[in-house]
């Protein structure tokens, strides 16, 4: 199929898939009851979020009627309207199993639609002509789940962040209140063992209860040491890692690979431009966003169009130019 007919296809796939947007949102808010065992009331609580799913919709079939699909996603409304459902399923305390599948079902409702519009369409159209435009729905959607679990994932590990904060004062409460008259009585106990003159009895007991304060004083030597630790950055976090930048820029350029061929442009990205501890999905969406506009926005009159990532050293703090 010659460029001419394939956008054409694509075209009537886009218009079909706008004009049957609610109905399509219907389809998968129905299959969801069988996922979430709830209304779809409860699922999405106010005209707000139900009319996002339609919207949504709408976005695939905007990206899809545009002729560079990575270029049109990653300067698409569904990235906000991703993280949006992404914290209202977490406020919901839904799984991450319920979101891939979740998921998995608007895919495959998706993929029910093409196949009866296809066998609507009055032009020419391949069986190949058909999986090429369902891979393309196939990434849209991945892209949009990678969306949803990064903003599901990075509220859940605040929820994490706030209860340990919230254990952390507790600990420090208790420890700071049983310190003072821990002290004081170890204080009053050798006091009285230098100054009075006891029966051996009395001295036995005096030393069980001395026995007994520091027992009690070891704990709370515990409990500080724990909120030394809890003080510390936790190292076990889904949402964050060391990032190696060229891999992860190399990794977006094979992603855009496409859009660059297509553009005549050639992203060149340096070898090594070291590392750093981060947010790896929010980092990768500013680099895509800037990376996607230099190709938009190259000059197309230039013989050579090139964007080039490197490192460069500044006065004021390494830079990436």
């Amino acid at each position: 199929m010659n460029s001419s007919q394939d956008q054409a296809y694509r075209q009537f796939m886009a218009d079909a898939l706008k004009t049957h947007s609610v109905r399509i949102s219907d389809l998968w808010l129905e299959r969801l009851k069988d996922v979430v065992n709830e209304p779809t009331r409860d699922i999405f609580p106010t005209e707000q979020y139900l009319d996002h799913i339609p919207s949504m919709i709408d976005e695939i079939g905007e990206i899809l009627a545009f002729p560079d699909e990575e270029l049109a996603l990653a300067n698409s409304l569904i990235e906000r309207k991703a993280n949006q459902l992404g914290t209202l399923r977490h406020q919901q305390r839904a799984s991450v199993n319920q979101l891939l599948r979740e998921y998995d079902l608007l895919s495959r409702v998706l993929e029910e639609f093409i196949v009866a519009q296809s066998a609507d369409y009055e032009g020419k159209v391949s069986s190949s002509d058909c999986i090429l435009l369902m891979a393309s729905i196939a990434r849209i959607v991945r892209s949009i789940l990678q969306s949803t679990v990064d903003s599901f994932i990075e509220r859940y590990m605040g929820t994490i962040t706030q209860q340990t904060e919230k254990i952390v004062s507790f600990n420090q409460f208790v420890s700071h209140e049983l310190k003072t008259p821990l002290q004081a009585a170890q204080l009053n106990m050798e006091l009285l063992m230098e100054t009075k003159d006891m029966t051996a009895a009395d001295a036995k007991e005096l030393l069980v209860i001395q026995t007994s304060v520091q027992q009690a004083t070891s704990l709370l030597q515990n409990i500080e040491n724990l909120i030394q630790n809890s003080d510390k950055p936790v190292e076990d976090n889904p949402t964050s890692q060391e990032i190696d930048l060229s891999a992860l820029l190399r990794d977006i350029r094979q992603q855009l690979v496409d859009t660059l061929d297509g553009r005549g442009v050639t992203l060149e990205v340096e070898k090594s431009l070291g590392s750093l501890l981060g947010d790896t999905a929010k980092l990768k969406l500013v680099f895509t966003n800037l990376l996607t506009n230099a190709i938009k926005y190259s000059d197309p009159t230039k013989k050579r169009r090139f964007v080039q990532v490197a490192s460069h050293a500044s006065t004021d703090a390494d830079s990436i130019a």
